[in-house]
């Protein structure tokens, strides 16, 4: 029984391991001082992965760091705040569709203002 059950579970646990997903951390802010909160812009991204067949995953595990980073790409050096996550999916004959859409406002850094 014992020679039957540890290959069982060592092939289970490699299995769940590669449902896995990588950590995405989202940055913050200490202080509002730091930006300007007059000029606030809306961003939106999104990114896709395909499970084929109920069973194979192409492309679902990096999805939230996907739309991140291209909301990063978007907002440029200006600050994120007020993030807001959401998870979507869509049958497909063969599959299911899985979306992550991660909206926020970027605000620009406050300038220093200069005294003459």
């Amino acid at each position: 029984m014992k020679k039957t059950l540890t290959p069982l579970l060592l092939a289970l646990s490699l299995l769940m391991g590669a449902c896995a997903s990588p950590v995405v951390k989202l940055g913050s802010v200490s202080s509002l001082e730091q930006i300007d909160t007059s000029k606030g812009e809306k961003l939106t991204a999104s990114a896709s992965g395909f499970q084929l067949l109920l069973f194979i995953p192409i492309a679902v595990n990096g999805r939230q760091r996907n739309a991140y980073d291209n909301l990063l790409e978007q907002a440029g050096d200006r600050l994120l705040t007020d993030v807001k996550i959401t998870e979507s999916w869509t049958y497909a004959f063969i599959g299911t569709v899985y979306t992550t859409t991660i909206e926020a406002t970027a605000y620009p850094k406050r300038t220093a203002d200069v005294k003459q």
